[in-house]
């Protein structure tokens, strides 16, 4: 016979999360149930149930924590270069390859999983409850992009520095994740020496990487 393991109230919801994610990541949205999560979790089938309506309202609650855990890497990176706007973009670009390295399934769920194609359909009426990352990078490439327009000399195209920017974060982050590409050394002393210098290649500027 199993025994239904004790929880505190929160600790309840919140393992009921993660262990959700670990089985949106393995199951995919049609084959997740609350009993799974419940049976992962060593409760009764109907103990979810106190926390979430169903199975819909735990994923919402999974992809708010999923993006508010992203959203605060992002802001984090851009908080330890005040003064320095190229800076908080190349460092928000290592922080992106960093987070989904040391957490993968965020990246399926995220980009790669049929919860991705749920959360802007079935769920878009929810996506005022998620924090919201992609803003966090937009901000910081528009602040950019104001500054150096500001000089009559200058002049960059702010949707060509993100999809760049964006571009070669996530193609390094894939890599990278996926095994793709083997190294013998430190993987994220290698993505921060690419970043720092492909984003001021990107932003058209000389500056030696970082």
């Amino acid at each position: 016979m199993e025994i239904e393991k004790t929880y505190h109230h929160e600790d309840l919801r919140e393992e009921l999360i993660d262990e959700g994610i670990r089985l949106l990541d393995t199951e995919g949205y049609e084959n997740f149930s609350m009993r799974k999560v419940a049976r992962a979790c060593g409760v009764s089938h109907t103990a979810p149930y106190r926390h979430f309506r169903d199975k819909d309202e735990l994923i919402i609650a999974i992809a708010a924590k999923v993006h508010h855990q992203f959203n605060e890497c992002l802001k984090a990176a851009v908080a330890r270069y005040p003064g320095d706007l190229h800076a908080q973009i190349s460092e928000m670009g290592c922080a992106y390859v960093d987070f989904f390295m040391h957490n993968p399934s965020y990246l399926r769920l995220l980009f790669l999983s049929d919860l991705h194609k749920k959360l802007n359909m079935q769920f878009s009426d929810c996506h005022n409850l998620f924090e919201d990352p992609e803003q966090t990078f937009y901000d910081a490439v528009n602040r950019y992009a104001s500054a150096e327009n500001s000089m009559e000399t200058k002049h960059t195209d702010v949707q060509a520095l993100a999809l760049g920017a964006w571009g070669l974060v996530h193609g390094i982050t894939i890599l990278l994740v996926h095994g793709d590409f083997h190294y013998d050394g430190d993987y994220m002393e290698l993505a921060r020496k690419v970043i720092w210098k492909g984003a001021s290649a990107i932003a058209g500027k000389n500056a030696a990487g970082k």
